[in-house]
């Protein structure tokens, strides 16, 4: 068995303003760097392997510490990163819905049929981020990873890794920082942990 941990980024300033990020490189706010410590104390004693993340900052920023505190590398992949929101990219729900009414409400209905305006699909997210966990996973029986990533890439492979149609891809919860967890065997996967946030309360 392998254990594959996914960690969503802690949370930005676009993520409060509720702008879509897509590949534009957002750093950390402090509450997102705050998100980011506490999710470090999350693995203190989860034995890990190895630790990687996408190459955006929000998502490395969050990984660093993690990998600091088990004296690892941490490795960057940029196949890792979120989906491309092209057009959309730093404009928020209503001034995407005022320029191309009801494509927003059709992707998230229906993100396998959707190409973005200058965007990605969901499929090449998927493609290019299940590629890159399956080298990670490959001839690894046995260890446990971290995989720092984003909310629409995790999403995605979940879904690979699940056998779900990539239809279902929000009906995932991700919250910043959340902890996700698949136990992955030879005949089938399992979600053992769903946008885990306990880490991030105050009086936990």
């Amino acid at each position: 068995m392998i254990i594959l941990y996914f960690v969503r980024h802690g949370e930005t300033v676009w993520n409060h303003s509720g702008r879509y990020q897509g590949m534009t490189d957002v750093p950390l706010s402090e509450t997102g760097r705050q998100q980011a410590a506490k999710t470090v104390d999350f693995f203190q004693d989860i034995p890990l392997d190895g630790v990687y993340s996408s190459d955006l900052s929000r998502a490395a920023d969050t990984a660093r510490g993690i990998a600091e505190s088990h004296q690892l590398p941490l490795h960057q992949d940029r196949r890792l990163r979120e989906l491309s929101f092209g057009d959309w990219e730093g404009l928020t729900y209503e001034e995407i819905e005022a320029r191309w009414p009801g494509s927003i409400e059709q992707m998230y209905r229906h993100p396998a049929e959707i190409r973005i305006s200058g965007g990605e699909t969901f499929g090449e997210v998927q493609k290019r981020a299940s590629a890159a966990v399956s080298g990670i996973m490959d001839g690894q029986d046995g260890k446990t990873f971290l995989i720092a990533s984003h909310g629409g890439t995790i999403r995605t492979i979940l879904c690979s890794l699940l056998g779900l149609p990539l239809d279902k891809a929000w009906t995932f919860c991700q919250a910043n920082a959340n902890v996700s967890c698949v136990f992955c065997n030879e005949d089938r996967n399992l979600l053992y942990l769903l946008n885990g946030t306990e880490h991030l309360r105050e009086n936990r």
